[in-house]
């Protein structure tokens, strides 16, 4: 079965919801991926598709740094339990991360460890660890502008409410 990748529509937002629900195994994903696409705060939302089914999606969001609209964060993301070892996942981010680096984006924010990162497409020197209060150290900035802030106050969007 071959899949893919194609942006979201509105039609598509039910059965999005429904997969996330059933990827994490309850409703809070699925009520953030709705949340968010209604609150205008998803920067891209892409679902990885065949004719019938949607086996894969992930969404960015936009958060403020300092105040200001400039960063990125990744998710959610989910891959259908049938379809978890066919690659979707880093396909997804790999065509999410180009699609944002050709809209201008600065930076993209990605929860994980370093090692996690070539499976997204990207070396993980280029990912560099975000200075921010609650960042920790799994919390890391891919800068797609080498002139993008690698460090400052970084605020949700409501949908994380």
């Amino acid at each position: 079965m071959s899949f893919w990748i194609r942006p979201a529509r509105e039609e598509d937002l039910d059965e999005i919801v429904a997969l996330n629900d059933l990827a994490f195994g309850g409703k809070a994903e699925g009520r953030m991926v709705r949340d968010l696409a209604k609150s205008g705060e998803s920067v891209l939302s892409l679902v990885a598709s065949d004719d019938k089914t949607i086996a894969g999606h992930i969404q960015f969001f936009r958060m403020l740094l300092d105040d200001e609209p400039v960063a990125v964060g990744l998710g959610p993301m989910s891959v259908h339990p049938d379809f978890q070892k066919t690659g979707i996942g880093s396909g997804l981010i790999q065509m999410g991360l180009m699609a944002l680096e050709g809209a201008g984006e600065q930076l993209v924010f990605v929860l994980g460890h370093p090692e996690y990162y070539p499976r997204f497409g990207f070396s993980a020197d280029l990912a560099q660890p975000f200075e921010c209060k609650w960042s920790g150290d799994a919390f890391m900035a891919l800068r797609l502008d080498p002139a993008a802030p690698t460090s400052g106050r970084l605020t949700y969007p409501a949908a994380f409410g």
